[in-house]
């Protein structure tokens, strides 16, 4: 077994049988990837999706005039890809960047979708991650329409701890779906505001 660490993480969601694990794990490919460098770019059609081994990367779009909309940051250990455009079959809409030295594992998806066939556990694997992906989607949700500005901002900070500090201020407020000023106006009342 090459990735146990990653069998090990599977296997929290369910378990998964060492035979159907080893098949699985001979489909993947590790990817270094420099500061700055894509896994994913707007309109490729051969899409894979993976893990996060080490590293963090931005996910986002852009409009008709190049501005960024950042969609959201993945860290270590946690899944990567243009999943949604994978189920779709269309091209990926999303660019995906590493923001510093990364690291990850992949799988192309004609390899992974025939293994829903072989055995429960990927069924079971699939629907567990579309649930986690949209509990995620409806808690972004949540806090765009019922949270103010320094309350997402906090729930940034608490998700992504110390990672927050690698992060440019102009792409967390972008991930916030503010402008830049306003993130720094919230921040700087913040700061002024008495200890108690």
């Amino acid at each position: 077994m090459k990735y146990p660490e990653i069998y090990k993480e599977f296997n929290h969601w369910t378990p998964i049988p060492i035979d159907q694990w080893l098949e699985f794990e001979a489909k993947f490919s590790e990817r270094y990837l420099a500061k700055g460098e894509f896994l994913i770019e707007a309109g490729e059609t051969e899409l894979e999706f993976g893990f996060v081994l080490k590293g963090l990367f931005r996910l986002y779009y852009t409009d008709k005039n190049g501005k960024e909309q950042i969609k959201a940051f993945r860290k270590d250990h946690e899944l990567i890809g243009a999943y949604a455009e994978m189920l779709l079959k269309i091209p990926s809409r999303t660019f995906v960047q590493a923001m510093e030295s990364s690291t990850v594992i992949l799988i192309k998806s004609e390899d992974f979708f025939p293994f829903y066939n072989k055995h429960t556990c990927w069924q079971i694997l699939g629907r567990l991650v579309a649930e986690k992906h949209f509990l995620v989607k409806e808690q972004r949700e949540f806090e765009f329409l019922q949270l103010d500005i320094l309350s997402r901002y906090e729930i940034f900070k608490e998700e992504f701890g110390d990672l927050a500090k690698k992060i440019p201020q102009h792409q967390i407020a972008s991930y916030l779906g503010i402008t830049p000023v306003a993130l720094s106006r919230v921040l700087s009342k913040v700061r002024k505001k008495p200890l108690l």
